[in-house]
């Protein structure tokens, strides 16, 4: 949001892996898929059971106050290190279940992610979509969980619904798997150049990496022509 305010941007922004919409103007929350109660009560115990500290995210419509809640007692360096990334934006939780859960994760190691990924699927895969990713600057990797049926296309396609915008128009870019849905659905799917296989596979069309400004490479050579 910051950066959308930095750019003037009055669009509707996909947030938290496709699992919220806001409003830039005003920081209203246009569309967010919550957790029903019993899916978040069990992805809460599994967290606990296999010692995974939890990561949440929060829809207060306030700027000021904390992006996330973080487990008070962790010791996990690459939790600390997502933390100490992120000035500000956090505060220790004190009961889980004061908010709705809508975007939640675990922070750590490459094998240790995929496994509890698994862990999770065995569990709530009729009710849960989850992905591990890396965040460029970060020390680990996220293990993310958002609602079976949410995510940044269908959080695309709400937007679009509303503007009667269908999706054969929409030219979507991304770099990671939380955007594979997307890629595939819209008329036109581009992936950045340091996305990874899986996703530079369904993509219709590669742009530059972040590092060669990959998304006005595609503006200027793609959507302008």
């Amino acid at each position: 949001m910051p950066i959308a305010e930095q750019l003037g941007l009055n669009a509707p922004i996909v947030c938290n892996s496709g699992a919220i919409v806001k409003d830039p103007a005003d920081h209203s929350t246009l569309w967010r898929a919550d957790l029903d109660p019993t899916t978040a009560a069990t992805l809460i115990d599994l967290f606990q059971t296999h010692r995974q500290p939890m990561v949440s995210y929060t829809d207060r419509g306030d700027p000021a106050r904390a992006d996330f809640l973080v487990c008070p007692r962790h010791v996990n360096p690459y939790l600390i290190d997502y933390v100490d990334q992120n000035p500000g934006h956090s505060e220790y939780a004190s009961d889980w279940t004061a908010e709705p859960l809508f975007h939640v994760c675990a922070v750590g190691s490459v094998a240790p992610m995929r496994g509890f990924e698994q862990i999770i699927l065995d569990a709530l895969a009729d009710r849960v979509r989850v992905f591990v990713q890396r965040g460029a600057r970060y020390l680990g990797v996220m293990c993310e969980v958002i609602r079976r049926d949410a995510g940044k296309w269908a959080a695309v396609l709400h937007v679009a619904e509303q503007w009667g915008v269908s999706p054969d128009e929409i030219c979507a870019v991304g770099d990671d798997v939380n955007d594979l849905t997307m890629i595939e659905g819209a008329g036109l799917g581009v992936a950045m150049g340091h996305a990874p296989p899986e996703v530079l596979a369904v993509a219709d069309h590669i742009t530059g990496d972040h590092d060669h400004d990959g998304v006005a490479m595609l503006i200027e050579q793609v959507l302008l022509r």
